[in-house]
């Protein structure tokens, strides 16, 4: 892929999204290709980063000024008002997280038991 492709599917930081989750939902427009709008949620980090995606799957695209960093922010509280303007704005579990190859999806991180003594 060349620079001009790759700024153009990963946006500034020319990199995949880190995310254990994706909340995703439909956007309405009439330009003709799908556009979502998206929460990568990192739980390791505890952050999220918002973003739009705009193509058909596999094909995802966030545009070549879209900079990541500036849209990762702390990860809210289980329950907190942020997560409940979420839910009224329709966002779901991603039911598919391949089709977003903007995103490059991680386990969690589980923290380690203290060794037995």
């Amino acid at each position: 892929m060349t620079k001009k492709e790759t700024r153009r599917k990963f946006g500034l930081s020319g990199a995949q999204i880190p995310a254990t989750r994706l909340l995703v939902r439909e956007l309405d427009h009439d330009f003709g290709t799908p556009a979502h709008a998206c929460l990568a949620i990192n739980d390791s980090e505890g952050t999220f980063t918002s973003f739009n995606s705009y193509g058909p799957a596999g094909d995802k695209r966030l545009g070549r000024n879209y900079d990541a960093e500036g849209m990762t922010h702390p990860l809210p509280a289980e329950g907190d008002e942020k997560w409940k303007k979420w839910n009224k704005r329709g966002y779901e579990p991603a039911k598919k997280a391949a089709d977003w190859d903007v995103v490059k999806m991680t386990a969690p991180k589980v923290a380690k038991a203290p060794a037995a003594s």
